[in-house]
């Protein structure tokens, strides 16, 4: 035990002994203003302390951004023809969340593309996790820092983000920007439980990433049934289990990917119960995106409704279907012509010319509609 008394009667001694080691010109100082001497002394101290914090944190900086420099290098030499994905630091996760994060990723992957085999890095970076309402400015240097790990790396996407005290995901994900196009930071949330995740949890997460890193749904028909089947399955089993863990745009992102590839099973000679599930699953879509926000994802909600009422009108005979079909066809045509979506709009007038044509040929022919 310190003993106080002992220290307090030591301390003039060991204050002279201080003193014989400094300067004589320091000690004349002291002896003629010792309150102004002991201040000028603090703030010199003060001044070491502070210098010497800040090397301390500059040398920290160095070498974090000495370790990310040598980890996307080693990546980037590495590269293959996986899908890379970089799992930044989570914030109030640790390691062992990391760990599940990239285990759910490598066992999921596949699930919803065509590769089985994928690359997951725990990458040392960490990126600020902003709130979508966030000042556009800070957002913007936060996806820039994103896009250097990712060009320096490689690597397809990159995942960020932070868990609060409930357990909850709060996750930025992107990838890098085509030409001439601005940085595309996407936030969605998960209920994330460390060591014992939801499978249907899992499953999201590495379906966001296969969508981002390797898109399948966004042009289905350029893919064999057989081939795009196994993947609307599993799509299926997500759409509906309806887990309240998952945030309600990525449900959206789910829905809307199955809709377009159960649509296509359906239009390509798939089982008539893909058109029901397209045309259902699209409607829920369409039920919670509002025309005036987001002209272009209406237009080409309606313009896959009217596909598949047409569908299904001329594999049952169903007028109705054909009508209402066509109709929604011509109301996704007059709003996606308002916006860069053109390719939608000429699929929409495609499928117009379709239903119209049907419709004609039944009535030349004066067939009649069963019922």
């Amino acid at each position: 035990m310190v003993n106080f008394a002992e220290a307090s009667a030591f301390a003039p001694e060991i204050a002279s002994q201080v003193m014989r080691l400094l300067p004589r010109e320091f000690q004349d100082a002291f002896v003629q203003s010792p309150n102004v001497f002991m201040f000028f002394m603090s703030m010199a101290l003060a001044a070491v302390l502070i210098a010497a914090f800040w090397m301390l944190t500059g040398m920290g900086r160095a070498s974090s951004l000495a370790r990310i420099a040598l980890r996307a290098q080693a990546l980037k030499r590495n590269k293959d023809h996986r899908a890379l994905v970089l799992i930044a630091e989570i914030p109030g996760g640790g390691g062992e969340l990391r760990q599940e994060m990239k285990e759910a990723i490598e066992d999921n992957f596949g699930m919803f593309s065509f590769e089985q085999d994928v690359q997951v890095d725990l990458f040392p970076i960490k990126l600020k996790t902003l709130s979508p309402k966030a000042h556009p400015e800070a957002r913007r240097r936060v996806a820039v820092e994103a896009a250097e790990a990712l060009e320096r790396s490689a690597a397809d996407v990159i995942i960020w983000g932070k868990r609060n005290m409930l357990g909850k995901l709060d996750l930025r994900l992107m990838t890098l920007p085509g030409y001439g196009r601005t940085h595309d930071v996407q936030d969605f949330q998960l209920g994330w439980r460390t060591g014992r995740p939801d499978e249907i949890v899992q499953r999201a997460l590495a379906f966001a990433l296969a969508r981002k890193a390797r898109p399948v749904l966004h042009r289905p028909q350029d893919y064999k049934p057989d081939r795009l089947q196994p993947i609307v399955e599993s799509l299926d089993k997500m759409v509906e289990a309806r887990a309240e863990e998952i945030s309600d745009n990525l449900q959206l992102d789910i829905l809307s990917d199955f809709a377009s590839g159960a649509l296509s099973l359906g239009e390509r000679g798939g089982h008539i119960k893909y058109l029901t599930k397209a045309l259902d699953a699209r409607q829920r879509y369409l039920d919670a995106v509002d025309r005036s926000t987001d002209p272009g994802a209406w237009g080409a909600a309606q313009q896959e409704i009217g596909r598949a009422l047409t569908a299904l009108g001329e594999r049952e005979g169903a007028r109705d279907k054909l009508e209402e079909g066509a109709a929604r066809l011509r109301l996704a045509m007059d709003a996606l012509r308002s916006t860069d979506s053109l390719q939608q709009a000429e699929v929409a007038l495609r499928a117009l010319q379709r239903a119209e044509q049907t419709l004609q040929q039944r009535r030349r022919v004066g067939l009649r509609w069963p019922g």
